[in-house]
């Protein structure tokens, strides 16, 4: 019995130490089998295209994210809502000049997003 506390309690201990590693920035609520829009301002920088990078889960959601421009500091996230499930997004980029490499410190930028699904 003692040791299935101490496991629990090293469980819930070192859940905590990950629990913060993200900020999710949450996005307005869709509802399911309605389209869905938002254009959303990811960084005041340009970012390099070939290192833009955007992960969806669930990958069946119905929405995409698509740059809507040469920058890449925006996008578009639009679609319809295809399952009753919480999406998040994951993006990540690098961004282009002195910003990125020099300015900044830190190459590799990234982002996280949750949007809603209601019914």
């Amino acid at each position: 019995m003692m040791k299935k506390v101490f496991i629990f309690s090293a469980a819930i201990a070192l859940s905590g130490c990950f629990a913060g590693k993200h900020k999710v920035q949450a996005l307005p609520d869709a509802e399911l089998n309605k389209p869905y829009f938002i254009e959303l301002n990811v960084t005041k920088y340009a970012a390099y295209p070939d290192n833009f990078r955007v992960k969806m889960d669930p990958l069946n959601s119905g929405l995409t994210v698509k740059p809507t421009d040469e920058w890449y500091d925006t996008v578009h996230i639009s679609g319809t809502p295809q399952t009753k499930q919480d999406i998040t997004i994951e993006i990540s980029y690098y961004i282009r000049g002195s910003g990125g490499f020099l300015g900044l410190g830190k190459k590799n930028h990234k982002k996280f997003y949750q949007i809603k699904v209601k019914e």
